[in-house]
Order: C-alpha cells, then sequence, then structure tokens
C-alpha cells in the first residue's frame, strides 16, 4: 500500500506577470480555493505593484490573507515553514491529546 502525502503549501511564483485580468483572478481565485478545500494553503511570491493593487482592489486578499502574499521567493520560502510548522505542531497535539 502506497499513500501520496498532499502538499500543506502552494507557492505560485508571479514575479513574471505583468499584469492581471478578470480571467486571471477568477482562475486564481479557483485554484485558492480548490486548495483552501483541500486544506493546503497558497503563497503568491513576487508579485509587482501593478498586480498587487488589482488583486487588493478586487478583493482577492481576502480569500487568500495578506501573510500569504510575500514580495520574493525567499520570505514565500519563510512564510511556507511557518504554515508547516504549524500543521506540524497541530499533528503532534492531536496525537499527544489521542494517546
Amino acid at each position: 500500500l502506497q499513500t501520496k502525502e498532499q502538499p500543506k503549501v502552494r507557492i505560485i511564483r508571479m514575479r513574471k506577470v505583468p499584469f492581471i485580468d478578470s480571467t486571471g483572478i477568477h482562475n486564481l481565485t479557483t485554484l485558492c480555493e480548490m486548495s483552501q478545500k483541500e486544506k493546503i494553503t497558497v503563497i503568491l511570491s513576487g508579485v509587482n505593484e501593478k498586480v498587487h493593487k488589482v488583486l487588493e482592489k478586487s478583493g482577492f486578499y481576502e480569500l487568500l490573507g495578506k501573510e500569504n502574499i510575500c514580495p520574493n521567493f525567499k520570505i514565500a520560502l519563510d512564510r511556507a515553514e511557518d504554515v508547516w510548522v504549524s500543521a506540524y505542531e497541530l499533528i503532534k497535539l492531536f496525537h499527544c491529546i489521542f494517546l
């Protein structure tokens, strides 16, 4: 029996995205909603100022959370580590409670 572990975090690198339109926002929103249903945190990395303003104006940040919008990949990795450690600590807590 082989099981495949689900990722806890998805980092979307956006540094080469010069602009985003309503179709892009819709697709990104769908990805984030599907990920949330699967208990996966989405982190955006390298969002430029123009895209940042459009996402903010569209209400996208309420879905994702500002803490998951990172200016560069290094900060996104640090955020991913925080999410992973939080999930790991929660699993340890449940393990202790049910032993």
